[in-house]
């Protein structure tokens, strides 16, 4: 299994027209497919930690810290 690091989002890595910051955002960089988002919200903390998966290669995108003010 892929280890990736938990980041903090930041947005800085995204730039284009609205089209395309949503393409990089949504879709897989490998077969092109639509990623799986799923949330787990720590209300102690108050943050939610947010991972990408693919739903045809399983492959893991990323894993962001959501920090809630």
């Amino acid at each position: 299994m892929l280890k990736v690091d938990l980041k903090r989002e930041d947005f800085l890595e995204y730039f284009g027209s609205k089209e395309e910051v949503q393409t990089q955002m949504n879709r897989c960089k490998h077969c092109d497919s639509k990623l799986l988002l799923t949330h787990l919200p720590d209300y102690g903390k108050l943050s939610i930690q947010e991972t990408m998966r693919c739903i045809d290669c399983g492959q893991l995108h990323k894993k962001r810290l959501h920090v809630l003010n």
